[in-house]
């Protein structure tokens, strides 16, 4: 958990400078109205109603031929693990990485490329590592990641869309030809420029303090692919990866790139065979 700390002093960076300026407009609530906004977003962003977790993740029911796929490995899977069918909501995300982000509750999620790809066997090894994040605390650190996020990812969608409105108007004013429509794009781009500049430090600040914490939801798929691995299934789940590797299915985020790391599949690779050849 302390790989935390620099997430929560990221966030805390973005939220105390706001939290000061509404104390200044509303002197005696005003300084907790952005926690409870961050409170609420964060109780929001974990709620596991599957209409939220469509709409805001893109998970989805599985298709009759992925349930046909899947419900064997799946059996099995809950057997190895000794996890109850009622305990869990298997759903699935459209996406090309053998492994589906680790999620909190009862939703067990499975990519379309695992369901679709991967042999019976493998796929059950993909199905206890996805189980194994719901055993023990191992979604823990994961959560508090998401939630301690939730500021930096607001601050990086304002700042993509600040400029926006200056170029609407611009366009605007371009058409019309009138002093009016320049005057108000010029305001507009003082305000953008304004803003960017007052979030430059606090931005930089939390950018870097969730990408020193990302160790902590890297850790998480480290945890969840040793247990895989005591529980008999590594070789299959290393397959699987290797599998992935070898066709191109993985990615590296904007975090993964910024700190030079290889792909999170790659790194799971590596450390299944050293513990595989032990």
């Amino acid at each position: 958990m302390t790989a935390l700390i620099p997430a929560l002093v990221g966030a805390l960076t973005i939220m105390v400078p706001i939290a000061y300026g509404s104390s200044l407009v509303w002197p005696v609530w005003g300084a907790g109205i952005p926690f409870v906004i961050w409170a609420a977003g964060a109780v929001l962003a974990a709620w596991p109603l599957e209409r939220i977790q469509r709409s805001l993740h893109g998970y989805r029911d599985p298709t009759t031929d992925e349930l046909r796929r899947i419900k064997e490995p799946a059996r099995r899977a809950l057997h190895r693990t000794a996890v109850s069918a009622g305990r869990i909501r298997l759903m699935i995300v459209d996406a090309q990485e053998p492994s589906a982000p680790a999620t909190a509750g009862r939703t067990v999620v499975v990519t379309s490329y695992a369901v679709s790809s991967l042999p019976s066997d493998r796929l059950e090894a993909v199905l206890v590592h996805e189980l194994t994040h719901h055993l023990g605390l191992y979604t823990v650190p994961v959560f508090c990641h998401t939630q301690l996020m939730l500021p930096v990812r607001a601050l990086r969608w304002l700042l993509a869309r600040i400029w926006r409105p200056v170029r609407r108007t611009w366009q605007v004013a371009v058409s019309w030809h009138t002093p009016f429509g320049f005057l108000v794009t010029f305001l507009l781009a003082i305000v953008a420029a304004t803003a960017i500049a007052v979030s430059a430090i606090p931005a930089c600040v939390a950018f870097v303090g969730a990408a020193l914490s990302r160790v902590s939801t890297d850790r998480a798929e480290f945890q969840a692919d040793t247990a895989v691995a005591g529980l008999g299934l590594g070789p299959q789940l290393l397959a699987a990866l290797e599998a992935a590797i070898e066709a191109g299915h993985v990615h590296n985020d904007r975090i993964g790139r910024l700190l030079a790391l290889p792909p999170l599949e790659i790194r799971r690779a590596q450390r299944l065979r050293k513990r595989l050849a032990h």
